[in-house]
């Protein structure tokens, strides 16, 4: 009698044992049920308001040591009109200098013909109304080239919270349309997945010499998508 008492028990718990997985595991079913999801995407358009670029001052030569500061000279003007703009130090950087060789070919013999000298500029200009006027100075004061010239947002934290808000309103507003056609009604939010990029587009232009301010940066979008899981009622 004790032995079939405690298969009897043993019996019973078992079949507790699946009654309460069973019925976890439709719960858990349910619950997946009872669920939306859903992504939202968000854009915010704003005017880019910093502009890097660089300058490149070249000067060529028989003596190094002339066209060396030659090159020394236009660069020290140059960066001496940046501070009269308020452009701080730690915007100007002016270190990369190069010193190449120069050759020509007399008869069959390659023969040494001067040197080149260039020092390039890396510019960031936080104002850019000063774009125009600075590269006019520039190419008057002797500057051979400008290129890598970016447009792009200083601080685009703001902007990407904007599009943060606006991707998740976009989120909700397409799961009450779901659940409005699903005859269900929208619940809380369960989790948010936020899956937009770092990376902010940057447009580019092509430097010319200009005599009025035409360089206009145009408009750049700050991108923001969200996964939401959405109860349903």
């Amino acid at each position: 009698m004790r032995s079939f008492s405690f298969i009897s028990v043993i019996t019973t718990l078992s079949l507790t044992l699946l009654l309460v997985a069973g019925c976890s595991a439709q719960a858990n079913t349910a619950n997946d049920d009872d669920q939306i999801v859903v992504s939202g995407q968000g854009t915010v358009h704003v005017v880019p308001d910093t502009m890097r670029f660089s300058l490149w001052v070249e000067a060529d030569g028989h003596q190094l040591s002339p066209i060396k500061t030659q090159v020394d000279q236009i660069t020290a003007a140059i960066l001496n009109q940046l501070q009269q703009r308020d452009i701080k130090r730690e915007d100007m950087r002016s270190f990369q200098l190069a010193i190449h060789p120069k050759y020509k070919r007399e008869g069959d013999q390659t023969v040494q013909d001067g040197f080149q000298v260039s020092r390039q500029i890396d510019v960031t200009l936080r104002d850019a109304s000063n774009f125009d006027h600075l590269i006019d100075y520039a190419l008057a004061q002797g500057v051979t080239r400008v290129g890598s010239i970016q447009y792009q947002l200083g601080d685009a934290s703001e902007a990407s919270q904007q599009a943060l808000l606006r991707a998740i309103d976009d989120a909700h507003t397409k799961a009450a349309l779901i659940a409005e056609h699903s005859d269900r009604e929208l619940g809380s939010i369960i989790t948010i997945r936020e899956s937009s990029s770092n990376g902010a587009p940057i447009m580019r232009m092509a430097a010319e010499s200009r005599t009025m301010d035409v360089s206009e940066p145009g408009q750049q979008a700050i991108n923001a998508q969200v996964e939401v899981v959405f109860r349903l009622r």
